[in-house]
């Protein structure tokens, strides 16, 4: 399951940033992360652009609204499942075992696990600098 998804977020990506490669301001970076083995909606894309006002500027001017939609109908239309980008319940495809915690924890992390919708984000590489000092591993824990 998650190369056949792998797959799909590389292609659709692709078809995104060669639809924005001429956007101002210039996308410095992308890339997706998360379990969607686990389950589809635990993808993340993120978006990241070289400097703090160049996202304030992609913010003002629509381009992270525009990247938002367009990464998410690119994915859908290359057999991303649709329903992960919905607040509903979206049950979990793999078995998860807790060594331990309580029973309102285990619920919790169930829960968010089954709750929570794949998202694009957006950020700067000198936000990364400042925070994790370029630290892309810490930055993004």
């Amino acid at each position: 399951m998650r190369k056949k998804l792998n797959k799909i977020i590389k292609k659709a990506l692709k078809q995104t940033i060669e639809e924005f490669e001429d956007s101002s301001p210039v996308i410095y970076q992308h890339f997706f992360y998360g379990a969607v083995d686990l389950a589809p909606q635990n993808l993340v894309v993120w978006y990241l652009f070289a400097k703090d006002k160049e996202l304030q500027a992609a913010n003002e001017n629509g381009l992270c609204n525009k990247l938002n939609e367009t990464t998410i109908r690119n994915l859908i239309a290359a057999g991303y499942p649709a329903e992960a980008f919905s607040e509903a319940y979206y049950p979990l495809n793999g078995k998860i075992t807790f060594q331990g915690g309580t029973k309102d924890e285990i619920n919790d992390v169930i829960y968010s696990l089954t709750h929570r919708k794949a998202k694009v984000a957006f950020t700067t590489q000198e936000d990364i600098d400042r925070k994790a000092h370029g630290d892309y591993h810490l930055y993004f824990q």
